[in-house]
């Protein structure tokens, strides 16, 4: 079966890079997917992208090395099953709060007698080749998104769930939980603390542990805490950010 370029990473004991795909014209992708990245993850929760286009999407990201991850809308057995079988290569399950929510993600993801999963995986067997059931587990990456506080409460539970894979915080649902506003660069400290835990958490039980990081610094910092896995942005903000500070510099009148 294709290897994962993120579990390759952590095997050479390194944190591996994730980029959001939030755009769904495949040329700009089909661009994206050919840069070095360890991962690129298509967000179907907080996109524009509907079901079509994420088979197109993925398709395109097949052209690079990274591995193709999806954050479904919902833990929806339906969805997480469809995502697979379009050849996702690790599934983030939003609103994680306690440790059924997460057994029932993790099932859903895994074929029987351990999970509920169908057989089917129609694009999944293209994509990872004709090994797919006997290796996937290997290869399938199977994320908790804790971002609320009753899933911070819980992050012992969830973390020993058998089969996951990785706990990943979401700093702006969970900033909001908390009472405060969105933000992808906290600053509350309940959340800084919150986030650092599910490192130790991870660790502790033997998984991963991810993070969103809104700047540059913050992806560093991420780094030296000891995330496995960290996402440095959406590609539209990226690129429409590359383009104002083109125009500011070149037209400065513009920035005023």
């Amino acid at each position: 079966m294709r290897p994962n370029r993120v579990r390759q990473r952590w095997a050479e004991g390194r944190p591996a890079s994730c980029l959001w795909i939030d755009l769904g014209w495949t040329a700009s992708v089909e661009a994206l997917a050919r840069l070095p990245y360890d991962s690129f993850t298509l967000d179907l929760q907080h996109s524009l992208i509907d079901r079509g286009t994420a088979v197109h999407v993925l398709q395109t990201l097949s052209l690079g090395q990274g591995a193709p991850l999806v954050r479904v809308t919902q833990n929806d057995p339906a969805e997480i099953g469809f995502v697979l079988d379009a050849g996702a290569y690790g599934v983030i399950c939003p609103q994680i709060e306690t440790a059924d929510d997460c057994k029932r993600f993790v099932d859903a993801c895994r074929y029987g007698p351990r999970g509920s999963r169908s057989w089917g995986p129609t694009r999944g067997l293209l994509y990872g080749g004709p090994d797919y059931f006997a290796e996937y587990e290997k290869q399938i990456l199977k994320i908790a998104l804790i971002e609320t506080v009753k899933g911070i409460s819980n992050m012992e539970a969830i973390a020993a769930t058998p089969g996951l894979d990785m706990l990943y915080v979401g700093p702006n649902d969970l900033s909001i939980d908390y009472g405060g506003v969105p933000t992808y660069v906290a600053s509350d400290p309940r959340v800084i603390d919150a986030m650092d835990l599910s490192i130790s958490i991870a660790h502790a039980h033997g998984i991963r542990s991810g993070t969103y990081a809104g700047t540059i610094d913050v992806a560093k910092s991420a780094i030296a805490k000891g995330f496995d896995l960290i996402s440095v942005g959406y590609a539209a903000k990226l690129m429409v950010k590359a383009c104002s500070d083109v125009l500011g510099q070149v037209f400065p009148e513009s920035a005023r």
